[in-house]
């Protein structure tokens, strides 16, 4: 069995929650003044927090129904605000909720719905301002600013498709200091900036270098560093990872396992990307080589992690382990903003009726820990901008229930 490149898988224990949420990126909001105590959050159901790497999530007074899932979660630089986005589909019919909670997440109330788009992304801005788009670009680019929801036009859709012929966005980074210039990324390498909130674009630099064969490269997630957002890493299909440090204006691959061979049969998937907030020059990424899959039948699936920003990368830290680290096409990771060495990662299914896994990762010490609950994904998670050990959850109730 493959274990971890620089410590044990510690700590297995199991914790059968009432009610889990899923959270987002959290910013800088040293407005806040609130770490949550409610013992029960009033709300939808499927958002929640944890004070304890999720070994406990607190009640909710909604019951999430199937399908119900949370992809956007963001602590905003607003005191005690953050915005979530769920998909829930009941009864046949399927809604798209923005909630907003104003006390640091015990309650939660809608404040709108979108009219499309299963896969929803959310991004904090300054001022109080959040960013929802959709990879589909079926949900448009909307601006959320206080309790108003504003759509404007995904850049994707205006323009000519892609290669791959699908529209959409598969990133959006915001500049820090100030919260309607925006940045977007499409599957190709295409970076779009607006200066108005979404309401008008212009291209910036090229699209990703071409593969081994001379193909278009497709993306499958762009992160933006928080602090920079002219540094961004994408994870791509076949060609691993691919880092810009001047907004798409040069992207340069990182040569790690097969890219660095012209000849390769299989080249590197790297599903999901993440910057650290505490540390810019610490990335993360979810890939899958084949070349290295092993008799445990892990695929090649891993986690690595980079000290410069995307442009190397170390051995893997994390390998999937059929039974006990599962790691999906696209782990949900959730980097600590409080320290560069630790990041959270989840997997989860409906299946057999597994239920959800928080794993945690420690640099400095080599473990991983696991706290296990009964639903079925955590997609997004927030970090209280006043206190990094109490993450906001959004989970996800598939077919079945709970």
């Amino acid at each position: 069995m493959r274990k971890l490149a620089t410590g044990l898988f510690t700590a297995l224990t199991a914790t059968v929650a009432t009610l889990s949420m899923t959270a987002g990126s959290a910013t800088a909001a040293t407005t806040w003044t609130i770490n949550p105590t409610c013992a029960t959050v009033t709300g939808p159901g499927a958002l929640t927090y944890t004070t304890d790497d999720g070994a406990t999530l607190h009640a909710t007074t909604g019951t999430p129904v199937p399908v119900t899932y949370t992809h956007g979660l963001v602590a905003l630089d607003t005191a005690n605000t953050l915005l979530a986005v769920q998909v829930v589909t009941a009864g046949g019919t399927t809604t798209r909720t923005v909630h907003r909670s104003t006390d640091a997440g015990c309650s939660w109330a809608a404040i709108g719905t979108l009219p499309g788009g299963w896969t929803l992304r959310t991004a904090a801005a300054k001022g109080g301002r959040a960013y929802v788009w959709t990879p589909g670009g079926d949900s448009g680019f909307v601006l959320v600013a206080g309790t108003t929801l504003t759509t404007n036009t995904d850049p994707t859709i205006a323009e000519p498709a892609p290669a791959d012929g699908l529209p959409g966005l598969i990133g959006v980074g915001v500049d820090p200091a100030n919260g309607l210039h925006v940045y977007a990324a499409r599957r190709d390498g295409q970076i779009f900036e607006s200066t108005t909130g979404g309401a008008s674009w212009t291209k910036r630099g090229g699209l990703f270098p071409v593969d081994h064969y001379g193909s278009a490269t497709t993306g499958y997630q762009v992160a933006f560093d928080p602090t920079n957002p002219l540094h961004a890493v994408a994870g791509t299909s076949f060609e691993g990872v691919i880092t810009t440090f001047d907004g798409g204006v040069t992207w340069t691959k990182t040569a790690y396992d097969e890219t660095t061979h012209p000849n390769s049969r299989y080249g590197v998937n790297a599903f999901a990307v993440a910057i650290s907030p505490a540390d810019p020059n610490v990335v993360y990424v979810q890939s899958m080589d084949l070349s290295q899959t092993t008799s445990d039948g892990d695929e090649g699936k891993q986690i690595r992690r980079s000290t410069d920003g995307g442009l190397t990368f170390a051995p893997a830290i994390v390998h999937h382990v059929a039974g006990s680290v599962m790691l999906q096409n696209g782990t949900p990771m959730f980097p600590s903003p409080a320290d560069a060495g630790v990041l959270y990662f989840s997997y989860g299914s409906s299946y057999q009726n597994y239920g959800n896994d928080l794993f945690r990762y420690s640099v400095a010490t080599g473990t991983l820990t696991r706290q296990h609950d009964k639903f079925h994904g955590l997609n997004a998670v927030a970090f209280n901008p006043t206190n990094a050990s109490t993450m906001y959850l959004g989970l996800a109730v598939e077919g079945g229930g709970l």
